[in-house]
């Protein structure tokens, strides 16, 4: 039997699963186990083998404090990718604050950067 071709969008989606994973500390089990699947089927996922449901995605999306459109997007994830590089170590407080961060309005950011740039500057 020939394999499934892996889509670019599963690819996306995939990469996708495995990053936010990561920012929130999780194992692929520890999400299978949130998701009531096995561990293999949600590796699937990750590595574009099969993808999931939207139910299924909905409640990753919840796992991972994000939204459903941020797992499907192709760019969020590399956004990010740069702050995630091993000389820059995010702590569990840290991910936690991005999460935050990214669903405040673009006011709101705004009035953050410019509270963290007069904190710098003391």
């Amino acid at each position: 039997m020939s394999k499934r071709k892996v889509s670019a969008a599963d690819s996306t989606i995939g990469k996708n699963l495995a990053f936010f994973r990561n920012m929130a500390g999780l194992t692929q089990q520890q999400v299978a186990e949130q998701l009531n699947l096995n561990r293999t089927t949600y590796t699937k996922y990750e590595t574009g083998v099969s993808e999931p449901s939207f139910d299924t995605l909905k409640k990753i999306a919840s796992i991972f404090d994000i939204d459903v459109a941020t797992l499907i997007q192709d760019d969020d994830a590399a956004a990010v990718s740069d702050i995630t590089q091993d000389e820059y170590e995010i702590s569990p407080e840290e991910r936690l604050m991005l999460r935050r961060y990214k669903h405040l309005s673009m006011e709101k950011r705004g009035e953050v950067v410019s509270f963290i740039n007069d904190l710098s500057e003391n």
